[in-house]
C-alpha cells in the first residue's frame, strides 16, 4: 500500500476519552514548566487561567503541596482501578503525569503546583469519564458508580401541597417515586446544566398526576437522561480524536496545519508533511458522515501545473513506509483505523494542488506545531 487509503475509525470511548486527558494534563505541565512564549501567545487565555490555578495551589509551601499531590496521586489509582472494570481495558495505557523531581530546592515549588494543578485536572476528567460511562451501561433505576461523585441528590420539585409522609401507604410511594426520579437525575448531574427536555418532564411528575400517566413520563425521562448521555460522550469523544490525531501526528514529527476540534463534528481537510519533503504532503480528509479517513500524497505546484514528477512514486513509497506507525500510534490511544480501501503506488496520480490553495507551512520542521509529548508513564 502506497497510493491513497481509506480507513474506517473504530473508537474505544473511554480509551479515548482518558488517552485526551492525559495529553491535556501533559499540555498542562509543559506550559506550567516552559511558559514559552509560543505557547503563551497561541493559548493566552488559557495560560491566564492555569498560572491563577498555580497561584492557588501554592499557598502552603513544598510540604503541603506534597500532601496534596500525594493525595491525588492516590484518588487517581482508585479512578485507574475502576477504569480497568470497563470493556476495553486491556487496551489502555494509563498512568501519572510525569511528575517534578519532589527532593530539590525550594525554587521548585512552582512545579510542583503545576504538577499539582495538572494532577487535579486529569483526575476531574477520569471522574467524569466514568461517571458518563457508568450511567450510560448500569440499570437505569440502579446508579453506584462505585465513588464519591461529589454531587448531592438531585432534588426534584414538590407538588405544592405534599403529603405528610408519615408512616401511609400513599406516603411511602410518593416518596419512593422521588428517590426514584432523583436517582436518575443523579445520572446526568456531573455533565452541568440539565436539558430543558428532561427539566420539563420533571415539572410534569411533580405534578399529582394518574399512575399511568406517570410511568409513561418516567419511561421518558429514563429515554431522555439515555440519550443526553450518548449525546454528551459522542461529543467528547469527537473532540477527544481531534487532540489525539493532532498530538500524535506532531509526536511522529510531522508538521500539521491548524484544524478545529470540531473535525470528527463536522468533517474537514488536514495536511502534514515532514521536514525535507519539499512540494510533497499528505491530506487526511475526515468523512464525518461515513466515519471514514481518506489519505493520499499531493504535491504542491504553481500555476496548476500537470507536469508528472519522477519523485511522485518515490513519495507514496515515503508515506507506506510510514503509515502503519502511525495506524500504531493511534490504536494505542483508542482510534483504530480498519483500513477498507488502498491503491498501490502510481496507481492513480499524485494529485497537483496549487500552492495558494493549501495552508502555508513553514520550513522550520514540527516547530511550527505543538512540541511533542510523553503523556503518561509506562506500566
Amino acid at each position: 500500500m502506497s497510493g491513497p487509503t481509506t480507513a474506517v475509525l473504530i473508537e474505544d470511548p473511554v480509551a479515548v476519552l482518558m488517552a485526551a486527558a492525559g495529553i491535556r494534563a501533559a499540555q498542562t505541565i509543559q506550559q506550567g514548566y516552559r511558559q514559552s512564549a509560543e505557547l503563551a501567545s497561541r493559548h493566552e487565555t488559557q495560560q491566564a487561567r492555569l498560572r491563577d490555578q498555580i497561584q492557588a495551589a501554592d499557598q502552603g509551601g513544598i510540604q503541603s503541596l506534597q500532601i496534596q499531590i500525594r493525595e491525588a496521586e492516590t484518588q487517581l489509582n482508585h479512578l485507574l482501578t475502576l477504569s480497568h472494570r470497563t470493556d476495553g481495558a486491556e487496551q489502555r495505557t494509563a498512568g501519572l503525569p510525569h511528575a517534578p523531581d519532589r527532593s530539590g530546592p525550594a525554587d521548585s515549588r512552582d512545579e510542583l503546583a503545576t504538577y499539582l494543578v495538572a494532577l487535579k485536572n486529569y483526575n476531574a476528567d477520569i471522574k467524569s469519564i466514568l461517571l458518563t460511562a457508568a450511567a450510560s451501561h448500569m440499570e437505569l433505576d440502579s446508579w453506584d458508580p462505585g465513588f464519591d461523585t461529589d454531587h448531592p441528590e438531585v432534588q426534584w420539585d414538590q407538588p405544592d401541597a405534599a403529603p405528610d409522609h408519615g408512616t401511609s401507604p400513599g406516603a411511602a410511594e410518593e416518596l419512593q417515586r422521588t428517590v426514584g426520579v432523583n436517582r436518575l437525575l443523579a445520572r446526568i448531574a456531573h455533565l452541568g446544566d440539565t436539558p430543558e427536555p428532561i427539566r420539563e418532564l420533571v415539572r410534569q411528575l411533580a405534578k399529582h398526576i394518574p399512575d399511568e400517566r406517570r410511568e409513561l413520563l418516567i419511561s421518558e425521562l429514563r429515554r431522555e437522561i439515555q440519550f443526553t448521555l450518548e449525546k454528551h460522550q459522542q461529543r467528547q469523544v469527537q473532540e477527544a480524536s481531534a487532540l489525539i490525531l493532532r498530538q500524535t501526528l506532531n509526536d511522529l514529527g510531522y508538521q500539521v496545519d491548524s484544524f478545529s476540534d470540531t473535525l470528527f463534528v463536522d468533517g474537514g481537510v488536514v495536511h502534514f508533511r515532514r521536514h525535507g519533503w519539499g512540494d510533497y504532503r499528505v491530506r487526511l480528509r475526515v468523512n464525518e458522515k461515513t466515519h471514514t479517513l481518506n489519505f493520499n500524497v499531493i504535491r504542491a505546484v504553481r500555476n496548476a501545473s500537470n507536469e508528472r514528477s519522477v519523485l511522485d512514486h518515490l513519495a507514496e513509497d515515503r508515506w507506506c513506509a510510514e503509515f502503519p506507525a502511525l495506524l500504531k500510534a493511534m490504536e494505542a490511544r483508542g482510534l483504530s483505523m480498519n483500513v477498507t480501501r488502498r491503491l498501490e503506488a502510481g496507481e492513480l496520480p499524485v494529485q497537483r494542488v496549487d500552492i495558494d490553495q493549501l495552508p502555508a507551512m513553514a520550513d522550520d520542521d514540527v516547530r511550527h506545531g505543538d512540541a511533542p509529548l510523553k503523556t503518561l508513564e509506562s506500566d
